[in-house]
């Protein structure tokens, strides 16, 4: 019993430790066997990498190239087309998973940048003079966010100069209609109020985010818009005192 019990053992490692004989089988597809010049046997796979190596004291074959048959048995060598054997493992692969996970995000994307005139309203802000504001729009699918910025002032009867400045973001929702549309928006005014001139405490006089909306209409030309707007808030630089602007301008969309 130990005299077969001794062979299997040591025959147990090469099986064990070759991927190829667990994956493919004990001769896959396109492997082969050379025995070199000091009488070593090797079998390779199809990607000519060893998978065992047997002296010459272990077998009784001569120094050449073998292929195998279908039982396993040794054969003068052939070519094997490995390209057929990649393409059908490969296929074989991409049948089992074929997913493809594409994002448009970027497709979905349309910007504008525009530029208006606005006027305060009200008895605290109506003596602010009409000032330029410039913005950038970002719109996915419905959906609008908005940067812009703006600097309102006026000198009173004392050559005090005073500005408000403000950096406003807005997000809304854009409906059209035809080539009109309507898109109201939450905003956020970051707002600081200064004054400069021969009186005292020059400077910031009050600064504050305040919450507020923003309520557009335009009509679409093409890649041109026209449109007027309405920024309102309960508090001016948070302030207890409310703050509206109309505005009037020109929106070009990419």
């Amino acid at each position: 019993m130990k005299k077969f019990i001794l062979p299997i053992l040591l025959l147990l490692p090469t099986f064990i430790l070759s991927n190829s004989y667990l994956q493919d089988g004990l001769y896959p597809e396109c492997s082969y066997v050379i025995v070199d010049q000091e009488g070593w046997k090797i079998h390779m796979n199809q990607d000519g990498k060893v998978i065992s190596m047997t002296p010459k004291s272990k077998h009784n074959e001569k120094t050449g190239k073998y292929s195998f048959d279908k039982f396993g048995n040794l054969v003068p060598f052939r070519e094997c087309n490995k390209s057929s054997y990649k393409s059908s493992k490969n296929t074989t692969k991409d049948s089992k998973v074929d997913i493809e996970i594409e994002i448009d995000l970027f497709n979905n994307l349309d910007f504008s940048v525009y530029g208006a005139m606005s006027t305060p309203f009200g008895k605290n802000i109506d003596m602010y003079e009409i000032s330029p504001l410039v913005g950038i729009e970002i719109k996915l699918g419905n959906y609008i966010f908005a940067i812009d910025g703006i600097m309102y002032e006026y000198i009173n009867e004392s050559s005090v100069k005073k500005q408000i400045l403000s950096n406003n973001i807005f997000l809304g929702y854009k409906l059209d209609v035809n080539k009109f549309y309507a898109a109201p928006s939450l905003a956020i005014y970051d707002r600081k109020q200064q004054k400069w001139g021969a009186n005292t405490n020059n400077g910031i006089t009050s600064e504050g985010i305040d919450i507020g909306a923003k309520i557009e209409i335009g009509y679409n030309f093409n890649q041109f818009s026209i449109f007027a707007s309405s920024n309102y808030s309960t508090t001016l630089s948070e302030t207890e005192q409310t703050a509206t602007f109309y505005n009037l301008g020109l929106k070009y969309n990419f």
